[in-house]
């Protein structure tokens, strides 16, 4: 049996002087990202909240090359009416989510779908319940986008 690639790399890290181990593999658990305590953050400026509370909450989770971050929402509909800032993928942990563009496109996803939210996009984002996702978005276009 030939030892995987990823242990010769792991083994020649350690054995080497001056080299250091590979840092270790962070657990994406979706059943912990489902119960796992948030920060409450500052809501969705007012005149894009149509309708529902703006409260939210937040934690990241890893920086590095990308973010990766849990957020959670009450019951709202929010107005993207400026182009979306950078390419966001989501995991829907809780609730739903119904995105209908400009067009009139609209998807919704539950608990357990992905989705892509690419850069540029206008419409709304309607969460008709309580929302939980994992969102995933490179640093440098978050932090290119922040004001």
């Amino acid at each position: 049996m030939k030892t995987p690639i990823f242990l010769i790399a792991l083994l020649l890290a350690t054995a080497s002087p001056g080299v250091h181990a590979a840092p270790e593999f962070l657990s994406l658990d979706a059943d912990e990202l489902r119960t796992m305590e948030l920060e409450r953050i500052p809501p969705f400026p007012a005149e894009v909240v149509l309708d529902g509370e703006s409260e939210n909450w937040e934690s990241v989770i890893h920086q590095g090359d990308f973010v990766v971050s849990v957020f959670a929402a009450s019951p709202a509909i929010i107005d993207i009416n400026e182009p979306f800032p950078y390419d966001e993928f989501v995991l829907v942990l809780e609730g739903e989510v119904t995105l209908t563009n400009v067009d009139g496109g609209t998807a919704t996803y539950k608990q357990g779908d992905t989705f892509l939210v690419p850069k540029g996009w206008l419409g709304t984002w309607e969460m008709p319940v309580r929302y939980r996702e994992m969102i995933v978005i490179e640093t440098d276009a978050l932090l290119s986008a922040e004001p």
